[in-house]
């Protein structure tokens, strides 16, 4: 998703570095240390808002409106859907009703 001017993938810690400033001057976190950026500067624990935090939201909710499984874990890379499940499926919101009316609709007992 993330790429070079060379069109190769974008190292981790190198985004890393990048999306941390960029925290940073939105003021969703703070920095520790009044060293200037690439100079040593460090940041206060971040790992809930770092790119891999929307992976996992990414994966929820695509759940959430519908992806099958397979789907999303072709999107993300994963050779096994199984792991998919495992790793990002948590309880769906609503999944019991969503179950039911398409059921009932399948049946057309529910309008």
């Amino acid at each position: 998703m993330f790429t070079t001017r060379e069109r190769k993938s974008l190292n981790k810690n190198y985004f890393n570095y990048l999306w941390k400033g960029a925290l940073e001057a939105i003021g969703a976190i703070k920095a520790l240390n009044d060293k200037p950026v690439g100079k040593g500067r460090k940041w206060e624990e971040c790992r809930n808002k770092m790119m891999h935090a929307l992976r996992h939201l990414f994966a929820s909710e695509a759940i959430n409106e519908g992806v099958d499984v397979y789907t999303l874990a072709d999107l993300l890379g994963h050779e096994d859907p199984a792991f998919t499940l495992r790793r990002y499926v948590h309880r769906v919101k609503g999944a019991v009703e969503k179950a039911r009316k398409a059921i009932g609709q399948r049946y057309r007992l529910i309008a």
